[in-house]
C-alpha cells in the first residue's frame, strides 16, 4: 500500500508540474526573422494546444483555419516558431485579444542577422513538432541585447504562491495527524 501511494504521489506531482509547465509564461530572448499567416489544419490528436471556437477562431469548410505565427532565431543560431493566437476567456487565463496588433508589433521588429534587433518573447505552450503544436506568443519587449534574460515575474510568483499553500497544507496535515495520534494515546493507555 505504501509503495501505491508514493507511486500516485509521484504521477500527480509530475502531472501537476507539466500543467504548470505549460500553463505558465515563459520569455525567451529572441531575434525575429519573419512573420505571416497560413491556412492551418489542426490535428484532432493536438486540438486541446490550440485556440477554442469560442475566441472568436473561425475553420472553413476543409477544417482548417487562419493562424498567425512568428518565425525566430535564438542567439545560438536554433529556430524556433511561435503561434500568434488570441485566448479569450478559456483555459488558460490569459484574456489574450490582440493578437493582430501583436502581429503588427512583431512584423515591426524584424530584423536580419546583420543588424539584429533582439526582443524578449512572453509565450505559454510547449514545442511539439509532431503534433504541430507551437507556444502562443502573448507579449513581445525589445532588449539591449542576446545576453539579456528578463526576469520571469509572473512564474516566479505563481510558483512562490504554490509552495507557500503546499507547505501550508503539508504543515496543517502534520499538525491534524500528531494531534489526532496523541488523542488515541490519550484514550487507550
Amino acid at each position: 500500500m505504501y509503495y501505491l501511494r508514493v507511486v500516485i504521489g509521484v504521477l500527480f506531482g509530475v502531472m501537476v508540474f507539466a500543467l504548470l509547465d505549460y500553463v505558465l509564461p515563459s520569455q525567451n530572448t529572441v531575434r525575429i526573422s519573419n512573420t505571416y499567416n497560413r491556412l492551418t489544419t489542426i490535428p484532432p490528436s493536438a486540438q486541446i494546444f490550440w485556440a477554442s471556437d469560442s475566441t472568436g477562431t473561425v475553420e472553413n469548410a476543409q477544417g482548417q483555419r487562419d493562424v498567425r505565427f512568428i518565425d525566430t532565431v535564438r542567439p545560438n543560431g536554433r529556430v524556433f516558431v511561435y503561434r500568434n493566437e488570441d485566448t479569450g476567456w478559456v483555459w488558460p487565463p490569459y484574456f489574450k485579444y490582440d493578437s493582430a496588433n501583436l502581429h503588427a508589433e512583431a512584423t515591426n521588429l524584424q530584423s536580419s542577422a546583420q543588424n539584429p534587433i533582439w526582443v524578449s518573447v512572453t509565450a505559454y505552450g510547449w514545442r511539439m513538432p509532431w503534433l504541430s503544436t507551437y507556444p502562443n506568443a502573448i507579449s513581445i519587449n525589445t532588449v539591449a541585447g542576446p545576453g539579456d534574460r528578463p526576469v520571469n515575474w509572473a512564474a516566479l510568483i505563481v510558483c512562490g504562491v504554490l509552495l507557500a499553500l503546499l507547505v501550508l497544507i503539508w504543515r496543517m496535515w502534520n499538525q491534524f495527524r500528531r494531534r489526532s495520534l496523541t488523542r488515541l494515546d490519550r484514550r487507550n493507555p
